[in-house]
């Protein structure tokens, strides 16, 4: 949209606007504050004199002129991207199509103008979208023969035990779940394997003996190592890596839990 019609089309949504407000609306367009008033100034100058807009003391309004400029303009824009979606005949662009197509059957009601241009200016027929519709819905029942295919497949995977996972937030209510895990899986320990910047830190605060990453610590210092490890900032490359056979949880900004699928089931439940 050009400036002096994105400025009436301010006016016309603010009848009465003053030059102020017009300004604080662009200046973020501009390299600076001059750049944007010389711009204000010289399109309002233009507009009045073309009879667009009206002044009344320091307020701006629209005529009926300008009215007219922008409803034309915003009509040929619409038929426009209409036109351009509908040629491109991809099912990518349906969005596109049912909105716009949407927005001018309905003015139409109301605006012969609009409807007497659409009938003039479209470049498809009604055919063409025929044809799209047509291509829709074997694309329809092509996407719904797949999901059945992949339903079965799917219950297959989980029959075969694949790898499943789920995430969980840092929050107590995970704590809660992932202490759960201990009494599942009939742990007292679990392993750890993390970066060595990390393992420095907590091998400070749990006066580690092993030297270097992996190593274990007993279920009676989870809660402690969950809640020093949610203090430190991870890197999402680089998570903390928790075992508890069969499964592993990452940490970084989230949780995730991974393994065998028959475990992950028990454990989305606990």
């Amino acid at each position: 949209m050009t400036a002096k019609n994105s400025i009436l089309l301010m006016v016309k949504q603010s009848p009465g606007i003053t030059y102020n407000s017009l300004l604080g609306k662009i200046t973020s367009n501009f390299g600076s504050v001059n750049s944007a008033r010389a711009s204000l100034s010289r399109t309002l100058k233009d507009s009045v004199s073309f009879g667009l807009l009206k002044k009344q003391d320091s307020s701006y309004f629209l005529t009926d002129k300008g009215n007219s400029t922008i409803s034309f303009e915003m009509k040929n824009k619409l038929l426009m991207k209409l036109n351009s979606s509908v040629e491109s005949k991809k099912i990518d662009e349906l969005d596109a199509i049912v909105e716009q197509l949407h927005t001018v059957i309905e003015r139409s009601k109301n605006d012969s103008d609009l409807l007497k241009d659409a009938r003039n200016s479209a470049t498809f027929f009604v055919s063409d979208l025929s044809e799209l519709n047509s291509d829709l819905n074997s694309k329809i029942r092509h996407l719904n023969y797949l999901s059945k295919i992949l339903s079965k497949q799917l219950d297959s995977l989980k029959e075969l035990n694949f790898n499943d996972s789920f995430l969980l937030p840092k929050e107590n209510k995970s704590i809660q779940k992932l202490v759960s895990f201990f009494s599942i899986f009939s742990l007292n320990e679990f392993f750890v394997e993390c970066s060595a910047e990390i393992f420095s830190q907590l091998s400070e605060k749990f006066s580690l003996k092993t030297k270097k990453p992996p190593f274990s610590l007993k279920k009676e210092l989870f809660l402690k190592f969950l809640f020093f490890v949610f203090s430190l900032k991870i890197p999402e490359n680089q998570p903390v890596k928790v075992y508890f056979s069969p499964v592993q949880m990452k940490i970084s900004s989230k949780i995730l839990v991974l393994g065998p699928y028959s475990e992950i089931r028990k454990l989305r439940k606990a």
